[in-house]
């Protein structure tokens, strides 16, 4: 039965808007509609695109690539069901679904990160994702608790993990270093190093260097015991005497490490997992994946970046029930087995999903990134990507491998800022 023609009228008029305002298409609704028919089953999906990636031609095809084996699959199921994709950036996601939504337009779905996805929900922008408590056992406890809002209530469906690795060319450096102290000896040997300023990129060494407790401890607002301090102080210390190695560089941004890596000025970076399909275009097999450098008896502490599923609220009864469909179907083990081995380049977020890092340098790299970072998580959950005091903490950070700040002072201030309330 032909939809009421108010119905039609209002359904031109999304997609008449949808082709003015919705930024740029990734993906034209896959297949055609029937004969005649005005009604198309389109799922609209908005994706984030982080800060440290270009919204390109490059990033709109990996973002095709990374998902259209599981759509096909899908639709295999569901043939009546249609995707349409668009892209924004996630700093801007909260500020484009508001105006998105005053006219009507919000997308069914968002993948997003998981922190974005809170400011969507305490935004009043997303709604809560509905599910089952036996449902949510196949996710990890820990990363559950980065997904929900004050009320407790989930702010979007867990499905993949970006993970943080080190890259290093192959060629040059045979071996990467697997310690904070064989990544400075690496340096004193005439192997170039590049590290980001990017407070996210740089908090793996927090874990490297002891001092992890101490933080999640002075975020809790609990002053830190002298032993904490000294960790803080620590942590600190080997920043700035990294600095003032001779083949150690700090870069202001991470794209600008990876642009002087893929260039070959550089021998070893810190890098997302994402963007290891981009380094290899230019570097081949010389491209080098390991997991990030332990310290002394303590692990490396990547923050993983969680990307999860969460709902529009414009969508029609129909609508959301083929978003909620797609979203339960890309957690199951088959689908997450797919994207993971698809791809490369992401883990599953369902923990029953065996991974075969046997078969994979890359895939045994990401899932060591991944148990590293699990003890990131709490801090995570108390300091979002968007949290006022991050701004803070990279200038008292740049102003330290400067050496403008020394390590004690340094440690002073950085008590006062993570036990101020954002």
């Amino acid at each position: 039965m032909a939809p009421p023609p108010a119905a039609q009228k209002a359904q031109r008029r999304r997609n008449r808007l949808l082709s003015l305002l919705g930024g740029l298409a990734l993906v034209a609704p896959l297949g055609g509609c029937s004969a005649g028919r005005e009604w198309p089953n389109v799922v609209y999906v908005a994706i984030g695109a982080n800060k440290d990636e270009i919204i390109d031609a490059e990033l709109k095809q990996e973002s095709r690539d990374r998902l259209e084996e599981a759509i096909a699959r899908f639709r295999q199921i569901h043939p009546d069901t249609h995707f349409q994709f668009s892209i924004y950036r996630e700093d801007q996601m909260v500020e484009v679904m508001r105006r998105r939504s005053r006219s009507g337009l919000a997308p069914d779905l968002l993948l997003v990160n998981g922190d974005t996805a809170l400011r969507l929900r305490q935004a009043g922008l997303v709604d809560p994702f509905p599910i089952r408590k036996d449902q949510l056992a196949i996710f990890n406890e820990t990363e559950l608790r980065r997904l929900r809002s004050p009320d407790g209530q989930l702010a979007g469906l867990p499905v993949l993990v970006q993970t943080e690795l080190s890259c290093f060319n192959r060629q040059r450096l045979p071996e990467p270093p697997a310690t904070l102290q064989e990544l400075l000896e690496a340096s004193a040997n005439g192997h170039p190093i590049g590290l980001s300023m990017d407070f996210y990129y740089l908090f793996w060494i927090v874990g490297s260097t002891g001092a992890l407790p101490a933080m999640d401890r002075t975020v809790l607002g609990q002053p830190p015991n002298p032993a904490e301090r000294q960790a803080l102080t620590g942590w600190l210390a080997w920043m700035q005497n990294a600095s003032n190695q001779q083949r150690v560089t700090f870069f202001p941004d991470q794209p600008t490490a990876e642009a002087e890596f893929k260039a070959g000025r550089l021998d070893w970076i810190p890098c997302r997992s994402t963007v290891l399909p981009q380094l290899r275009r230019v570097m081949g097999s010389a491209l080098g994946v390991a997991p990030l450098p332990n310290g002394e008896g303590h692990r490396a502490s990547p923050i993983n970046r969680l990307r999860v599923l969460a709902l529009g609220r414009s969508s029609s009864a129909e609508g959301r029930r083929r978003a909620l469909a797609f979203s339960f179907y890309a957690v199951n083990p088959l689908t997450q087995r797919t994207l993971t081995l698809g791809s490369q380049t992401v883990l599953p977020a369902n923990r029953f999903v065996t991974v075969p890092v046997q078969s994979s340098q890359v895939l045994a790299a990401m899932v060591t990134a991944a148990n590293q970072g699990l003890q990131a998580n709490n801090l995570v959950t108390l300091v979002h990507n968007n949290d006022p005091r991050i701004p803070r903490l990279q200038t008292l950070l740049t102003e330290l491998v400067f050496g403008e700040r020394s390590p004690e002072g340094a440690t002073t201030e950085l008590i006062q800022i993570l036990q101020a309330r954002p």
